[in-house]
């Protein structure tokens, strides 16, 4: 049997028609007539032919695929996110091409060039993955793709982005804290410089912690905010070091929740009862965070309504539409309560 690849000039042979009618058929030109037609797609489907979509786009400029970098495909948060693009997507005819930048600018960078020379019709950009300095020069050129961002927002013209409005969940995450009867909150938030520095929730959490604070008239001692990194270990740094001061927090805003789960093991290694003398607040709602005991109360991100939006805004944006609507989306959070943040004794 052979192992090639089945192409137009066999399918023209076996049904009796010429390659370029079955081209057309292909490619839904309006001049074969019906049963032609029928004929064809027929033959396309007994002989299982596919069309080569890399000579396709070559001639076309459009592949059909639309880039998508993300930060960290080990965060849940992430996943979520490019599982509700990727529906979105395939509902609109796009198939997806993923990169993971591993929360490295370089990383990101050189994945971004690589998707660009793979022609494809939109980019997706998840997290801080791409610094600006290497998507300025893209936006630059003439007929460039369209750039969504999520959770990240640009100086640059020419960057749709949609994030969560992460100033007023910081400040609901706190307040639900200072409503339970801790008067000591502590902050753990995501790195000041370098990857993932640039993630937009990062000040916007804190500023929002510092809110709640001020309103309920606790002076915001910035001695209680120690960076992390977005992951499990800088979490368990951050805590330790919180948990170690002189007169330690009695409860934890984590800017996420992977964070909050190493926050919550750096706890326990200090020989603290969690939620009896540590009360902890993550951010994000991925999956586990119901699963880990004690449940871990956190700030829901619409993660899978942010992937089909961006879906559907790329599409808007391939096919040039001028009701793309406006370059800055903002959703919101919702505060989902367990028992990590049971009211102090």
């Amino acid at each position: 049997m052979s192992m090639s690849r089945t192409t137009l000039k066999d399918v023209a042979q076996e049904a009796e028609v010429s390659i370029a009618t079955v081209s057309a058929v292909v490619n839904d030109a309006d001049w074969v007539s019906d049963g032609t037609r029928a004929r064809v797609r027929t033959t396309i489907e007994s002989m299982g032919y596919r069309p080569n979509r890399v000579a396709r786009s070559l001639k076309t400029r459009r592949g059909d695929a639309v880039g998508v970098i993300v930060s960290d495909l080990t965060n849940p948060f992430f996943t979520e996110v490019v599982r509700g693009l990727q529906h979105g997507l395939r509902e609109r005819g796009l198939s997806l091409l993923l990169a993971d930048a591993d929360h490295r600018f370089d990383l990101g960078g050189a994945q971004l060039d690589v998707l660009l020379d793979k022609q494809v019709d939109g980019l997706v950009v998840i997290g801080d993955s791409v610094p600006e300095a290497a998507l300025a020069p893209h936006l630059r050129r003439a007929g460039r793709v369209p750039v969504v961002a999520i959770e990240r927002t640009y100086d640059a013209d020419g960057v749709h982005a949609l994030v969560v409005d992460s100033e007023r969940a910081g400040y609901e995450a706190t307040r639900h804290l200072v409503a339970r009867g801790y008067s000591h909150v502590g902050h753990v938030t995501g790195p000041l410089d370098g990857p993932g520095s640039t993630t937009h929730g990062r000040v916007p959490r804190l500023e929002g912690w510092r809110r709640a604070l001020a309103e309920a008239g606790l002076a915001h001692d910035d001695r209680l905010v120690a960076p992390g990194n977005w992951r499990i270990d800088g979490g368990h740094a951050a805590a330790a070091h919180l948990l170690a001061l002189p007169e330690p927090p009695d409860a934890l805003f984590c800017a996420n929740d992977m964070m909050a789960l190493g926050a919550m093991a750096a706890a326990r290694e200090a020989g603290l009862s969690l939620p009896r003398d540590l009360a902890v607040v993550g951010f994000d709602d991925v999956p586990v965070a119901a699963l880990v005991d004690p449940a871990l109360t956190t700030m829901a991100m619409p993660k899978a309504d942010l992937g089909r939006a961006a879906a559907a805004l790329v599409r808007r944006l391939v096919e040039g539409g001028d009701d793309a609507g406006p370059a800055l989306r903002s959703f919101p959070a919702r505060l989902v309560i367990r028992a990590s943040t049971p009211p102090k004794r």
